[in-house]
C-alpha cells in the first residue's frame, strides 16, 4: 500500500521544558479553565515555541534536516528561568498570559545562535504561554491571580523539537517529527549546581537557585 503524501505541512519548532514545569504549567492552566471555562491554549503542553513555518512543501529533505541537526548539535544546552507573569495584548483586545523566561546576556546570545542556525530574521521573545488569546473580561477575571505570582523556576533545554501536521487536513493534530539535541558540552561556564541538575534532571534538585 502507497502511503499517500501531504502536499503541504506546517512545522512548529519548539523547545520543551521538563516534566516538572510542564507539571507546574498545567497546573496554572487548569486554575484559569475553572475561572473562565475552555480556551484555545488549555490542553497544550507547556513549550517555547521558536518558529512557526505553514503551508510549506514538505521541505524538511534529508540533506536540509541533516544540516540542521550538524548545526544545533554544536550548540551548548542552556540554562533558563521562569520569572513570574507576563502579557501579550493582540488585536480587538484579546490577551495572552505567559510565564516569562529571563533575559541574561548569555540566553541572548543563545537564542541568537540559534535563529542563525534555523535563518529565523524575525525576534524571538521565549516565552511559555499559559492562557492564549482571551476575551479582555476573561484576562481581568484571570489576571489578579497571576500578576503577584513569584513563579521563580530553573531549568535545562537540552534539545529542539520539530513538530509537523498536513496543512490542508482541518483536524490534523501536531505529531513529533524530530529532535536534535545540544550536544557541546564545553560551552559557557556555570557552577557546579548548575551542572548537577543538567546531568540529573532530578526534580528534587530544582529548588537549589531560588
Amino acid at each position: 500500500m502507497i502511503q499517500s503524501m501531504s502536499i503541504y505541512e506546517d512545522y512548529l519548532m519548539l523547545l520543551s521544558p521538563p516534566e516538572t514545569v510542564k507539571h507546574e504549567i498545567a497546573r496554572y492552566k487548569k486554575a484559569s479553565a475553572k475561572l473562565i471555562g475552555n480556551y484555545k491554549s488549555m490542553d497544550s503542553p507547556a513549550h517555547i515555541s521558536v518558529q512557526h513555518l505553514e503551508r510549506q512543501k514538505p521541505f524538511m529533505a534529508d540533506k536540509n534536516l541533516d544540516l540542521m541537526e550538524q548545526g544545533l548539535n554544536t550548540m551548548p544546552p542552556v540554562l533558563l528561568h521562569m520569572d513570574g507573569f507576563y502579557h501579550f495584548t493582540h488585536l480587538h483586545n484579546r490577551m495572552t498570559i505567559y510565564a516569562n523566561i529571563r533575559a541574561t546576556p548569555a540566553t541572548d546570545e543563545w537564542f541568537n545562535t540559534l535563529k542563525k542556525k534555523l535563518r529565523i530574521k524575525k525576534n524571538i521573545v521565549p516565552h511559555i504561554t499559559v492562557v492564549r488569546d482571551i476575551p479582555e473580561k476573561d484576562f481581568d477575571t484571570l489576571w489578579p491571580h497571576f500578576k503577584h505570582k513569584k513563579l521563580v523556576e530553573p531549568f535545562w533545554v537540552k534539545e529542539l523539537t520539530i513538530l509537523k501536521r498536513d496543512t490542508l487536513d482541518a483536524f490534523a493534530k501536531w505529531g513529533k517529527f524530530k529532535i536534535f539535541e545540544f550536544k557541546n558540552m564545553t560551552g559557557p561556564g556555570y557552577t557546579r549546581d548548575e551542572l548537577e541538575l543538567l546531568k540529573a534532571g532530578d526534580p528534587d534538585q530544582i529548588n537549589l537557585f531560588i
